[in-house]
């Protein structure tokens, strides 16, 4: 419906007239700017409540699901007909626009796509919470992707949650609202009642939801999940070029719940040969700058970590090496095909090529090892919520650790 706001309410009537089954209106001017526009805004709402047709907006850019070729929607993200084709089993709702296209096109851009998407704007009727709980029960979606302001129904948040558990599906969260200067935008914004965040966040921990704090580690959690890859534990084996940056990825580990044990004397025997005399073969596994005259040191190290019984997920963290991506990326490519372990990469700086070739293979890469472990984590505590027993992830490995 691209009519102007105050013509929105007439041409609803008629449609509902005429047995229309959903509308989804994209004009704004209602609640979000003031009194006069939150009048008109409950009369949709009234609206749909006497009659069958369910509303999407008003205040929206609309949805789309990409096998049915339907595309309701007027965001310029979508002018590319060449990049708009990708697709993965993803399912997109955003109460922002922006936010969701934002997101889409950047999820293009790591060589994933959106099945479904669609932006909720004011919801006057049809809700993000409510679109996530019927996805959970779509069979081609099988990683749920949420952006709310408001919760306008707990309980649809909690259904939507427990069903996405119950098929195994990760339903990441992204929420605005966390302080009182962030509510009072979000009010300017979709005039939603924000509410409160804590209240949010135990509600979807309860269910198994994941919820992050921004769009970056929302993007990263999408590309973690894609493989349907799932952790035994939480015990990570850094395997690294880069004594300092292994360091670093160690300490976000921890930070996000993970373990870093290190490697027994039995356990490093195997990879001994492997390391330089001036690495390290305790975890983080430090390969050092060698790997730029010798790569395929990789290659050992990767199969035998990719079978270690002490491991429960891996990062692997390289950086520049344009003139080794070759066969450093076979390397990673064939420790990835031998194991079903979660594995992430991160590969900082260079000329990109090697991370477009490993997304190109399906493995999750990363630019910086950080971003690369705290996706794994996601991982982890999805995984770890599904087993029976183990209760909400409270950043434990488990009952082997």
């Amino acid at each position: 419906m691209v009519v102007p706001a105050a013509q929105v309410l007439t041409v609803l009537r008629e449609c509902a007239d005429t047995g229309v089954g959903a509308a989804v209106v994209f004009a704004s001017g209602f609640a979000e700017t003031g009194p006069v526009g939150a009048a008109l805004q409950r009369e949709i709402a009234e609206l749909s409540t006497q009659t069958p047709m369910r509303i999407v907006g008003p205040n929206c850019l609309g949805t789309f699901a990409s096998p049915d070729r339907v595309f309701a929607t007027f965001s310029s993200a979508f002018d590319d007909a060449d990049t708009a084709v990708v697709d993965s089993p993803i399912a997109l709702v955003s109460q922002s626009g922006a936010v969701g296209t934002f997101t889409y096109s950047t999820l293009l851009g790591l060589g994933a796509g959106v099945r479904y998407f669609a932006n909720t704007g004011n919801e006057a009727d049809v809700h993000a919470c409510e679109l996530l709980a019927a996805l959970a029960e779509t069979p081609d979606a099988e990683i749920l992707l949420g952006y709310v302001e408001g919760v306008k129904d707990p309980a649809a948040l909690a259904e939507g949650a427990r069903r996405a558990r119950r098929h195994d599906k990760p339903l990441v969260l992204l929420k605005a609202g966390r302080t009182e200067a962030g509510r009072r935008a979000v009010s300017y914004h979709t005039a939603a009642d924000a509410g409160s965040y804590e209240a949010f966040g135990d509600l979807a921990a309860e269910h198994g939801a994941v919820v992050v704090d921004g769009i970056e580690p929302w993007l990263d959690a999408a590309p973690a999940f894609l493989p349907g890859r799932r952790a035994g534990g939480s015990r990570l084996t850094i395997v690294t070029q880069s004594g300092g940056a292994g360091a670093l990825a160690t300490d976000a580990a921890i930070a996000a719940g993970l373990a870093v044990p290190e490697w027994s004397a039995g356990r490093q025997a195997g990879i001994a040969d492997a390391v330089p005399s001036f690495g390290s073969a305790r975890n983080p596994i430090d390969l050092t700058g060698s790997l730029l005259t010798d790569p395929d040191l990789l290659a050992g190290v990767l199969q035998r970590v990719a079978s270690d019984e002490g491991t429960d997920v891996i990062t692997v963290v390289l950086g520049n090496s344009d003139g080794s991506a070759g066969p450093m990326t076979e390397a990673i490519k064939a420790a990835y095909g031998a194991t079903r372990k979660p594995l992430s990469v991160a590969w900082t700086g260079g000329n990109g090529v090697a991370r477009r070739r490993l997304r190109a293979a399906g493995i999750p890469v990363y630019s910086d090892p950080g971003r690369a472990v705290r996706a794994l984590a996601r991982v982890v505590g999805h995984s770890v919520f599904q087993r029976p027993g183990w209760g909400s992830w409270g950043g434990w490995g488990g009952p082997d650790d």
